[in-house]
């Protein structure tokens, strides 16, 4: 019946379309453009309604794997205290977590837009749980090779956090198409879960000692690889990119691949973003390594440290969630730059919170400081990912984020040790002063490129 019915329409429309002169169309053509532009609609409906499962399987990926990179700041940076007393090797070994992600960001971006991101992720979680069980391991050896083990080891464990940290980036352009509330959500849930972690292990450290920190520091990354095992696969397209076969020359970088995560710089917007991003993480680097180092020097407990650490994430997690309404009013590229200016001068003048005051009027102070930059971290970064996740194509995601986490871990791998080696020579004190006033100059030219290229970007968006 459906049959006859379609043929007595077309015979219907070919009368009429006689009648009238009309030249008649091709139909079938016609028909799979209809069913295409049905699938499209669909399929805009569906990232505007992203599944609450798939949501929270990208979010606990992003949370386990961001806040790792904070207990693990925190953790090793109490750890090479205890080692040595030099400050630029205690740089050396915060800075190290940061060495390899540097050199091989593109290529797990790459390797994600080329294998599928989820696959990917899997492997680095995977490694990501093994790693903080061999820390301890290496105190067991003479000092010259315990420091270098770790070293290494924080080489592969940075790297392996960092790319299941690109891969929830990744997704969150790849399936939310960089929307501000989507992004606001993850980074919300991140920071919020990041309150927990440092405070949690800070804790742990100060009562239970080193083994059972690590195994715990293990246990943590393995529900990060339990998150990434519920992550679907998103679309047709995704599922045949993650069930492609994996050569051995799919593992090893192209120069192509870099080539062509550096061709993007010459989007304005992603130009931009990349200064800001270096800015924003250079002061996470003398918050991750000296930050720690000096607290510990005028006496302040792991616990307490771990806390203020962690409640700078708790107030973060806030300014994730208002940073859309407040792009609204504010262009997104000023409030990004705005949002990363106080996330400089907050860690910067940690020495003077320091003064000699009753302790309650000091942890006071710390938290009231720290608090603030963590609120501006919380507006600056889901700006960074979505202005970074407009502006690329979604068949370049991959690369997008791992080009920006390339940035970040420049700025991570070169700031400890050089505020390390600046603390030899003008001591831990003054060595905040001096770095938050190269972070400042850097971001000065942020502002003149956004002065040079008015058009970029624009104010829209939910």
């Amino acid at each position: 019946m459906r049959a006859v019915a379609q043929i007595v329409k077309r015979v219907e429309i070919s009368v009429l379309d006689g009648l009238l002169g009309v030249k008649q169309p091709n139909r079938k053509f016609d028909e799979r453009l209809t069913k295409r532009k049905t699938a499209n609609i669909m399929n805009d409906t569906q990232r505007d309604n992203i599944p609450w499962q798939t949501q929270a399987a990208i979010y606990g990926a992003g949370v386990f794997s961001f806040t790792m990179v904070l207990i693990s700041t925190l953790i090793i940076a109490l750890l090479a205290v205890q080692l040595t007393d030099s400050e630029f090797l205690i740089g050396l070994i915060v800075g190290s977590r940061y060495f390899l992600t540097l050199v091989l960001s593109i290529h797990g971006g790459a390797l994600m837009d080329r294998l599928g991101t989820r696959r990917v992720m899997i492997a680095f979680a995977v490694v990501a749980v093994i790693a903080p069980f061999l820390f301890p391991l290496a105190l067991l050896l003479p000092f010259a090779a315990g420091i270098s083990v770790i070293i290494l080891l924080q080489m592969v464990a940075g790297v392996s956090d960092a790319m299941v940290w690109v891969g929830a980036q990744a997704l969150s352009g790849q399936v939310m198409q960089g929307r501000r509330r989507y992004v606001g959500r993850m980074t919300s849930i991140v920071r919020l879960g990041a309150f927990f972690g440092p405070s949690l292990f800070g804790l742990l450290w100060d009562n239970a000692g080193i083994w059972p920190t690590f195994i715990l520091m293990g246990v943590w990354s393995a529900l990060g690889l339990l998150c990434v095992l519920k992550i679907p696969q998103i679309s047709e397209e995704a599922e045949m990119v993650s069930s492609a076969p994996v050569r051995v020359a799919d593992l090893v970088p192209r120069i192509a691949d870099y080539l062509s995560a550096f061709r993007l710089i010459a989007i304005p917007a992603v130009a931009l973003i990349l200064m800001v991003t270096m800015v924003r993480i250079g002061a996470t680097g003398i918050q991750s390594s000296f930050y720690v180092v000096f607290l510990r020097e005028v006496e302040i407990s792991a616990a307490v440290i771990g806390f203020l650490i962690g409640f700078a994430q708790l107030i973060a997690s806030g300014g994730s969630l208002i940073a859309a309404p407040i792009a609204r009013v504010l262009h997104p590229h000023w409030l990004t730059i705005c949002a990363v200016f106080m996330t400089v001068v907050t860690i910067a003048i940690t020495p003077v919170l320091v003064f000699g005051a009753p302790l309650w009027v000091t942890l006071l102070l710390l938290a009231a400081v720290i608090g603030l930059r963590g609120l501006c971290l919380g507006i600056s970064q889901p700006m960074e990912i979505s202005i970074l996740g407009r502006a690329i194509a979604s068949t370049e995601q991959g690369k997008g984020a791992g080009l920006r986490t390339t940035v970040n871990r420049l700025a991570s791998s070169i700031v400890p040790p050089l505020m390390g080696a600046i603390a030899e020579v003008v001591g831990i004190r003054n060595s905040f002063f001096v770095m938050g006033a190269g972070l400042l100059v850097v971001l000065s030219l942020a502002v003149i490129f956004v002065k040079c290229n008015p058009s970029l970007g624009d104010k829209g968006d939910s």
